[in-house]
């Protein structure tokens, strides 16, 4: 099972992931092997978007995205850093017990090489965890019909309970007993 949420810009997504990651690490000796990776900002502090390998602590293996285009009044990707290091670190996570895509939005819309990278990932053995930028963003039409993706609204009011939820479903996917269920919007 591959799990993604969706919900408004600071709602907690990244911390779900996080808490879920918590969860899931102390319930699997030996360590979690994880692949993937997490973006980030600074907010206005520093209006930059990286992105690190999910084994990566900090801004170790940082990578820049995108940088504010002050003229434009936008942001400016480097379609770079998808397409040449998003791409190698989905395709060096073959062999993770779980991979992350925190989080995928409308910067690579136009990376064909990483969008692939990220559909290949979906079909293979380890289970994604991820979060979607909301909004209307047509590539993620096609992650959300994906066979095995879940997906999952994270609001205020479920957003505690559900890193216990979906490390119980994610435990499942790789072997360790599980019990209980989320409510999920399923697309297989």
């Amino acid at each position: 099972m591959n799990v993604f949420l969706q919900g408004p810009k600071n709602i907690g997504k990244s911390t779900v992931i996080l808490e879920t990651l918590g969860l899931l690490s102390a319930a699997a000796p030996p360590p979690l092997s994880l692949g993937g990776f997490f973006t980030w900002n600074n907010g206005k502090a520093d209006p930059r978007v990286y992105m690190r390998p999910a084994g990566a602590k900090g801004g170790c293996g940082a990578i820049l995205l995108a940088r504010w285009d002050f003229e434009a009044g936008r942001l400016a990707c480097d379609i770079r850093g998808f397409e040449e290091d998003g791409v190698r670190i989905l395709e060096s996570s073959k062999g993770a017990d779980l991979i992350i895509m925190d989080e995928l939005g409308f910067l690579e819309s136009s990376a064909d090489k990483f969008k692939r990278a990220v559909f290949d990932a979906l079909a293979g053995e380890a289970p994604v965890l991820g979060a979607l930028r909301l909004g209307d963003v047509p590539w993620h039409r096609d992650i959300k019909r994906s066979p095995g993706v879940a997906l999952f609204d994270v609001s205020e009011e479920n957003r505690n309970a559900l890193p216990q939820e979906l490390a119980r479903l994610l435990a499942k996917k790789n072997g360790a007993p599980a019990t209980g269920c989320a409510t999920a919007h399923d697309y297989d």
